[in-house]
């Protein structure tokens, strides 16, 4: 089901931004919107939706969509997908935030650039951050974290951080990343996934399986291409201490009672140990995807952090 929203260029656009029609490229703006209709929570009507488009530092196109009113609230998601692995959390923060999600380069609507390299995407977020109106609060997950926190050391404007098991320090994998990558190749996305999930990222079996049964397992799919360059990319990145400890954004690490992998439990150590100003929020019973599995409690963890840090 479809509502048709005429876009129009109030607060929630940013600023200079180009619109962007609900299953376009960003290539191809236009000046309505066709937006998907979300299910209510509690009761309460889903805010219109507006999708917009920025260039990032190399030209590409970077998008993103918005809905609410109040601070500004950017999220950053993983990996694999897209923004709309982020969406169904709208109707939980609208109320409270101008709340956008971004579309990382080569996912969703975004275009992308002739050479990759992680600084490309840290740009695209730091893009989307310069085009709004306000300082903004960013919340990262998983790959998309890496990326929040070094756009927040890279930027005054950020004024919060929320960042979901960030891996900051991993290994290089690079015998399963071949496999993968010969998988993708074969046209068998499923099983990359699969491995990129279980080998990769560390989730169990138990929620590999919820994940596969879920929607926005399809998305997962179909993006898991770019999950080989991206952990390259991860892999070659050197998380300084030092540094860390010079970040003076009020942050907020979320990780889930029931992640087990090493290395996110490492990185989220290190973080403890080094950054000022940052806050553990465990997330009662959840993994690596409480987007999907505990919205109301992850909402709810960001709410009252953000309302603390204002």
């Amino acid at each position: 089901m479809f509502t048709l929203v005429r876009v129009l260029p109030v607060a929630a656009l940013a600023l200079g931004a180009t619109l962007v029609p609900n299953g376009a490229r960003a290539e191809d703006a236009l000046p309505a919107a066709v937006l998907p209709a979300d299910a209510h929570v509690h009761g309460r009507t889903p805010l219109p939706r507006q999708v917009a488009a920025v260039p990032s530092a190399d030209r590409t196109p970077i998008a993103f969509e918005c809905a609410g009113s109040g601070p500004e609230l950017l999220i950053v998601h993983g990996g694999t997908g897209d923004r709309t692995r982020w969406t169904p959390m709208f109707p939980y923060l609208e109320r409270e935030f101008t709340v956008c999600a971004m579309d990382r380069r080569a996912h969703g609507q975004s275009g992308d650039g002739p050479a990759y390299a992680l600084d490309r995407e840290i740009e695209d977020v730091l893009a989307v951050v310069a085009s709004r109106a306000h300082p903004v609060a960013v919340v990262g997950h998983s790959f998309g974290g890496v990326l929040a926190y070094e756009a927040a050391l890279r930027t005054t404007k950020i004024r919060a951080l929320v960042l979901y098991e960030p891996p900051l320090r991993v290994e290089p994998h690079e015998a399963v990343l071949k496999q993968i990558d010969e998988l993708v190749a074969k046209g068998d996305r499923t099983a990359a996934t699969e491995m990129f999930m279980r080998e990769v990222v560390g989730v169990s079996p138990e929620e590999l399986a919820a994940m596969r049964a879920r929607p926005s397992w399809q998305g997962l799919s179909a993006s898991v291409g770019t999950s080989v360059r991206q952990h390259r990319a991860l892999a070659a990145y050197r998380w300084d201490a030092e540094r860390a400890k010079r970040l003076q954004t009020p942050g907020l690490l979320l990780f889930g009672e029931r992640t087990a992998s090493p290395e996110l439990k490492g990185s989220a150590q290190a973080l403890q140990d080094t950054v000022p100003n940052l806050r553990r929020v465990e997330l009662r019973g959840q993994e690596h995807n409480a987007m999907d599995t505990g919205r109301e409690q992850l909402a709810r963890a960001i709410v009252d952090f953000m309302r603390d840090a204002r």
